[in-house]
């Protein structure tokens, strides 16, 4: 089975069956990566973004890369989580900036502050 690694404070790793979509796998280990539109791939807070094993992900589908275009995410390691299908080991940053404030983070601003 394929590992699975959502870089965040807030993240998890673990083995996940072949074929399941990032959203699916965040599920199955228990991470909240949010998705508004249910999975549909009609909105992109199920983004992500590839830092290794990019090879290892679904080929993109014309629904998935029109919606990265209209949000400006052309780089090719943007990819929505409810379309990219795991095949083998991933490891994907979450950008924190679209969390909004989390335990972790307010934690952290006030340990600066």
């Amino acid at each position: 089975m394929p590992r699975v690694t959502f870089l965040h404070p807030e993240g998890k790793s673990g083995e996940v069956p072949d074929n399941v979509t990032l959203l699916e796998a965040a599920e199955l280990l228990g991470f909240p990566l949010k998705h508004e539109c249910g999975g549909n791939a009609s909105c992109s807070t199920c983004r992500v973004e590839v830092i290794m094993g990019g090879d290892h992900l679904s080929e993109i589908d014309f629904d998935e890369q029109d919606l990265l275009d209209r949000e400006a995410l052309t780089e090719p390691y943007h990819r929505l989580g409810c379309q990219a299908r795991v095949l083998g080991d991933v490891i994907v940053q979450v950008p924190e900036q679209k969390w909004g404030a989390t335990e972790w983070a307010d934690q952290q601003r006030s340990q600066v502050w």
